[in-house]
């Protein structure tokens, strides 16, 4: 497919932030000559491409307004990928190698090279490979603005660079590294770990602390997740064992005898157990997860013991050691209330376990 070449220039341009004085300045040209070109009435002398082409971080074949792959550089990623993940090392390297000398400016095959030498420098404790997988994730954040794939981003590649570190035994650059690019806590498990192993603990707990407590967050989110799209493909088993599994999770983490957030969690997945044993037609089920709690009793007095005393310090979970915060939720601002409010919303169940959880309450009365 070919695009024009003038058109090219001014997008790359444009997205190194350069005007076109700029750009004339750095090829030693006027601006009258890059205005030209932007507007296709003339093209650079042959000799400035490839000058151009490296200051855009780009192949000749792009500049020039061609598909880069042209089958040819798609196919070579692809089978950088696939050779791989099949840990053909020795072939993925003479691949990758071949690859990089043809397409030096191509990015998916710079990628996919980068993450080939990393997993060669892991396995088979290959320093060259290791410094080779440095200088191209390196290069792969420079050709970013070619990237397709939403899944990959610049931060992962500075996280790559990080456990490139590791793997090399430089641990602290690997923590200056880390750090830098910490984002939403996403290295604090990695730099927690190298900490702790590195004797300086008091500093590695406030991350691993952070840590914790974001896995146990969004491995709560998944739970919940993984249940309802197994209870919409019928399968109420699953859904059933994957929240239970969370419960036991939750009840790892609780002080014995200290009502904590836990408490209202556990809550959720009980209900969640229940609306999913309502769907089934097994309200005898329904109604003893309503009731279950940690210590037996109904999942009405859990409910009522922690909103007597609400607690969201996430000191109070076990293992934490790290700054005082609260965690918060959508739930509802008490545990009965927000029990309540599910079930009002629920329309495939919520009759039949309100008639059940009206039933537990006038129990108590």
């Amino acid at each position: 497919m070919k695009l024009t070449m003038g058109k090219n220039i001014r997008k790359y341009r444009r997205e190194l932030g350069l005007t076109q004085e700029q750009l004339a300045e750095a090829v030693g040209v006027t601006v009258g000559a890059v205005s030209k070109w932007e507007s296709d009435l003339s093209n650079p002398d042959i000799g400035l491409l490839p000058e151009l082409a490296d200051l855009f971080g780009i192949s000749v074949d792009v500049l020039l307004g061609y598909q880069l792959s042209n089958r040819t550089a798609e196919l070579s990623s692809t089978r950088i990928h696939d050779l791989r993940i099949s840990k053909n090392y020795e072939e993925g390297r003479a691949e990758a190698d071949k690859a990089l000398q043809r397409y030096p400016n191509c990015f998916d095959v710079v990628y996919q090279s980068a993450v080939l030498f990393h997993m060669i420098g892991v396995e088979k404790n290959d320093r060259t490979a290791l410094h080779r997988s440095l200088e191209l994730y390196r290069r792969a954040c420079d050709l970013i603005s070619q990237n397709t794939d939403p899944s990959v981003s610049e931060l992962a590649f500075q996280v790559s660079i990080g456990e490139v570190y590791v793997a090399l035994g430089d641990i602290e650059h690997a923590l200056q590294h880390l750090k830098k690019y910490n984002y939403c806590g996403i290295n604090d498990g990695m730099i927690g770990l190298l900490l702790s192993q590195s004797q300086r603990c008091d500093e590695a707990l406030s991350f691993l602390s952070e840590n914790l407590i974001n896995c146990v967050m969004k491995l709560f989110q998944t739970t919940i997740g993984l249940s309802g799209c197994f209870d919409s493909k019928g399968d109420s088993k699953s859904a059933f064992e994957v929240l239970m599994w969370m419960y036991g999770v939750l009840e790892g983490l609780k002080y014995p005898g200290k009502v904590t957030y836990l408490d209202k969690a556990e809550i959720m997945l009980l209900l969640g157990c229940a609306q999913v044993a309502a769907i089934a037609n097994d309200i005898d089920k329904a109604e003893e997860y309503l009731r279950r709690s940690r210590t037996a009793a109904r999942a009405y007095d859990t409910a009522r013991t922690f909103d007597s005393i609400p607690n969201y310090d996430v000191r109070n979970i076990k293992f934490y050691h790290g700054k005082a915060q609260a965690i918060g939720d959508n739930f509802g601002e008490t545990a009965m209330g927000g029990i309540e409010k599910a079930l009002a919303s629920d329309e495939r169940t919520g009759q039949v376990l309100t008639k059940i959880w009206r039933k537990i309450k006038n129990e108590e009365k």
